[in-house]
């Protein structure tokens, strides 16, 4: 495999860097310290650590949609000399995207907790990304193999493409908070930001570049046309492995984030200690949902130090051989393809801007029972893969888990939206050293990539405060570690037979469990006056009330009061005489009315025997059998009876002829003279003609004569008026005379109810 220069000197000069991979195995861990920081600063809230220190940790990898391969199969063929080439398994895609290498090593730095819902860290890492993007594979392997033979008069088309070769430190400073909480529900925050300090980038991102492969002699020769390549190199010579990370390029990135969880089990971990209640256990994990979201790899490294660019345009014959080994510096490349006809533009700036791989990451984390977790995971880039280079592949990941405070275990599996293929990968986490892949099948077999990581911090996590001899005070408060106690004593046994909480020395009742409320005596109703004592001893009261409550107010105890929710007088047993009768309003059947005892407390304004609250009649004198109301004299009951069939109407119609209006203006006359009384207006047909027209005529008629009382000023509330038609005959329909009886308009005056 011929030398593609720059590439393999990252290879070469930096295996000492970790992947650019998330861990994944372990980073999701409630345990992995600030390793979980990377994927979302939020995650600093409410961490299961009081403290961390980073001591360093380690991951390489590579990534490519171009071939597979098998790890140990590259190995053997470097070792033995074969062809390495053959160790590829080449797909038939025109494009590809490529990572390789990929290096990243993190450490020192640490994590504190500042109480249960702050916590910062401060992290440093430095990375390194060599990166193609939709790159051309035929022309790839003319660069890269010299076993490769192009066919003559092939055409290519590298247009839109990006590869970029990048390293940098940087110091992180991170903060997550707990921004809003209730009893099952939490939301978080954090914020990372970064400063970044550039070794040294080599980018070449093309709008478009034309070929065809020529031959003269044995040798290959690409024609080049329409080309249209912007070259930039920055910072340290990288040929040369001199890196300087202080002064090359800087800049300034970030994280930000933010954590909901649903914890409808809270109460599950919670304790009573040193005379709290509902403490939740911060060193367990209470959620059993958690979502996460977060943009991580903000920002860009501005170069001016050594910084170059050129643009690369026009027309040329090029040997694949000779551009690979003249991509070793940027002099190198500009001569070659000046003096192959490409034109060099050098007039585009000394200052150029490295982007940071941007990406959204989110994650849906699943506490199923005890130990075993479920996360699922979306890492997508989202940045200008042409324009700004080093990019993240999408992908989707679901990592079961076993996750506890000593030791985890995590085995992610990955769909590649890069190769459209599956990884698998296996973490293992015990304590603070860890070690795993997130991209580990080329080890066993073929696949599109690989990686492997291990490093270690020093974890100090949150624990349950110790209570030795189980009496829910802690060992670092009891005074009396190795006896049980009671908090009140800080720990020590406390002198109280009764077990109630008050001291023999201050509890009135000592051998009988009671209430501090009444000095150690049972006291069922708290209110401080001892059972025994308390003439309510299930309801609060008051001392003066002999422990019985006094709703009203009155000065008489509910026990005592007739009336207990209204204020009265003690000589009506607690109740009020509002009218001033000598009789208590409960006991009173008008309680604003004064009235003598014998009508039980109301009045009788007609003095007729009947008491005002009985009588229908209150204002006129009556009987006592008629309810207080006048009888109604025999006269007047015959003059009704007579006006029944006396009153005239229109032949088949509800018309009342005048010759009738005298006799009516008599009943109005008895309507007025008996105001208490309702009048009936009953209206009677013979059986002359239709039923149906019968029993309208009737209500007719009846309507008729109310309506003339209503005319006559008679309120029509005291009149009902209704119709029977022939239903109701007082005679036979079948002589003149009957009939004459049964056609009638009957009235009656009957009491108000």
């Amino acid at each position: 495999m011929k030398r593609f220069t720059l590439a393999l000197l990252f290879t070469a000069t930096l295996p000492v860097l970790a992947s650019a991979q998330r861990y994944l195995g372990i980073a999701t861990s409630n345990w992995s310290g600030t390793n979980g920081v990377y994927l979302n600063p939020a995650n600093l809230a409410d961490s299961r650590h009081k403290f961390t220190i980073d001591l360093f940790s380690l991951n390489v990898g590579v990534d490519n949609s171009l071939a597979q391969f098998s790890a140990g199969k590259v190995f053997n063929s470097t070792v033995n000399g074969d062809k390495i080439s053959d160790a590829f398994k080449f797909n038939n895609q025109d494009r590809f995207s490529i990572t390789a290498p990929s290096a990243e090593i993190r450490g020192p730095g640490f994590l504190v907790s500042l109480g249960s819902k702050h916590g910062i860290a401060l992290t440093t890492r430095m990375r390194a990304i060599n990166q193609f993007y939709n790159f051309n594979q035929n022309l790839y392997k003319n660069l890269v193999d010299s076993e490769f033979t192009p066919t003559a008069n092939s055409t290519f088309k590298a247009d839109k493409f990006n590869w970029t070769a990048h390293m940098w430190a940087e110091i992180g400073l991170s903060y997550g908070g707990v921004i809003w909480q209730n009893k099952h529900h939490q939301i978080k925050g954090g914020l990372t930001g970064r400063y970044l300090m550039g070794a040294g980038y080599v980018s070449a991102v093309s709008k478009n570049v034309d070929g065809v492969y020529t031959y003269t002699g044995n040798d290959a020769y690409m024609k080049i046309t329409n080309t249209d390549i912007h070259l930039a190199q920055g910072g340290a010579d990288l040929s040369g492995g001199k890196f300087n990370l202080g002064s090359a390029g800087k800049g300034f990135g970030g994280d930000v984030g933010v954590v909901y969880e649903f914890r409808p089990k809270v109460e599950k971990y919670t304790y009573d200690m040193d005379g709290k209640t509902g403490i939740v256990d911060r060193s367990k994990n209470t959620y059993m949902l958690r979502f996460s979201a977060a943009v991580t790899d903000l920002g860009s490294i501005k170069y001016t130090t050594n910084n170059r660019q050129v643009n690369f345009t026009g027309s040329g014959t090029l040997k694949g051989s000779e551009v690979a080994d003249s991509l070793n510096n940027y002099n190198n490349i500009r001569t070659y393809l000046s003096n192959h006809g490409i034109k060099a533009d050098s007039s585009t700036g000394n200052a150029t801007k490295v982007y940071m791989p941007t990406s959204l990451v989110m994650s849906l984390d699943y506490h199923a029972i005890g130990g075993l977790y479920v996360n699922l995971m979306y890492i997508g880039g989202i940045g200008d893969k042409v324009r700004h280079g080093n990019s993240v592949y999408n992908q989707i990941t679901l990592t079961p888990r076993f996750d506890v405070r000593a030791f985890s275990f995590g085995l992610p599996i990955t769909y590649s939206m890069l190769t459209k293929g599956v990884k698998v990968g296996a973490g293992i986490r015990a304590g603070g050293f860890f070690i795993g892949s997130d991209d580990m099948l080329a080890f066993f077999g073929n696949g599109y990539g690989m990686n492997a990581y291990f490093g270690a911090y020093v974890p100090f996590n949150k624990k349950k405060p110790r209570d030795s001899d189980g009496d829910l005070v802690s060992n670092k408060k009891d005074k009396c570690r190795n006896e049980k106690g009671v908090w009140e004593m800080r720990g020590c046994p406390n002198p109280d037979k009764d077990g109630d909480g008050v001291l023999d020395k201050d509890d009135k009742c000592p051998d009988v469990a009671g209430s501090k409320t009444a000095a150690g005596c049972p006291d069922a109703d708290l209110d401080g006056i001892a059972d025994a004592e308390d003439r309510c001893p299930q309801e609060a009261g008051t001392a003066a009330m002999q422990g019985c409550p006094d709703r009203d107010k009155d000065g008489i105890a509910d026990i005592d009061d007739a009336c207990p929710d209204i204020a009265g007088l003690a000589q009506f047993k607690g109740c009020p005489d509002t009218d001033g009768d000598g009789i208590a309003d409960n006991e009173d059947k008008c309680p604003t009315a004064a009235g003598p005892v014998a009508n039980q407390g109301c009045p009788d304004t007609d003095n007729d025997g009947v008491a005002d609250n009985m009588d229908k009649c209150p204002t006129v004198p009556g009987t006592v059998a008629n309810q207080g109301c006048p009888e109604i004299s025999v006269e007047v009951k015959k003059r009704l009876a007579f006006a029944a069939t006396a009153i005239q109407f229109d032949l088949g119609k509800a018309t009342i002829k005048k010759t009738s209006y005298k006799l009516l203006d008599g009943v109005v006359k008895i309507l007025n003279d008996y105001p208490d009384y309702l009048m009936t207006i009953d209206g009677h047909t013979d059986n002359v003609g239709k039923p149906d027209k019968n029993l309208q005529l009737s209500k007719d008629r009846a309507a008729a004569v109310k309506g003339y009382f209503v005319s006559k000023g008679i309120s029509a509330d005291r009149l009902i008026d209704n119709g029977y038609g022939d239903t109701k005959p007082v005679a036979s329909n079948k002589t003149a005379k009957g009939r004459a009886q049964n056609r009638r308009v009957a009235m009656d005056l009957k009491l108000k109810d």
